[in-house]
């Protein structure tokens, strides 16, 4: 007779190998199946679809890069660093000057789009420029403060600063 609550002595076991397999065999079709192309669509040979021309790219990010002797702001060499330092004529009100006024194009020309993408009033306020830094591992603080200072007096408060990762073993 089996009871309800008591050890029959029987014991269950239960192979997973199978089940093992089965997630194999779906994940391989999953990252088989996963693609990052666009999708292809064929049109209709009596359909004409309407142009369409991208005015931003809302990824760009404008970088200022210091080497060891130039500083850069998008590829466009800006001012000379003389022994790792930005010239006295260069420095204005704890920024430096060359690289605020390309900032400072740059954040009209961001305002100047957003005004032509925003349309009404109701809708969402830009945020604030973002910057990404690069900058040689020698340079002091004292630089990376003042190009800091800059974007900030040309309107870009959030800063990115692009480090190499090290690896620990």
């Amino acid at each position: 007779m089996a009871s309800a609550g008591g050890d029959s002595g029987e014991t269950l076991s239960l192979n997973i190998m199978p089940m093992l397999d089965i997630f194999s065999i779906l994940l391989t079709f999953l990252l088989m199946s996963y693609s990052t192309d666009p999708v292809n669509h064929d049109i209709n040979e009596n359909l004409e679809l309407p142009d369409s021309v991208t005015l931003v790219s809302m990824d760009e990010v404008p970088s200022i890069i210091v080497s060891r002797e130039e500083v850069y702001v998008n590829d466009n060499k800006i001012i000379d660093l003389v022994n790792g330092k930005v010239k006295e004529e260069d420095l204005q009100q704890g920024a430096v000057f060359p690289v605020y006024e390309e900032l400072k194009k740059l954040s009209e020309q961001n305002k100047a789009v957003a005004r032509e993408v925003i349309s009404s009033p109701d809708e969402k306020k830009v945020d604030p420029g973002s910057i990404t830094i690069e900058m040689d591992r020698k340079h002091n603080f004292e630089l990376l403060r003042r190009l800091m200072i800059s974007g900030q007096q040309a309107e870009f408060i959030k800063f990115k600063l692009l480090v190499a990762k090290e690896n620990i073993d």
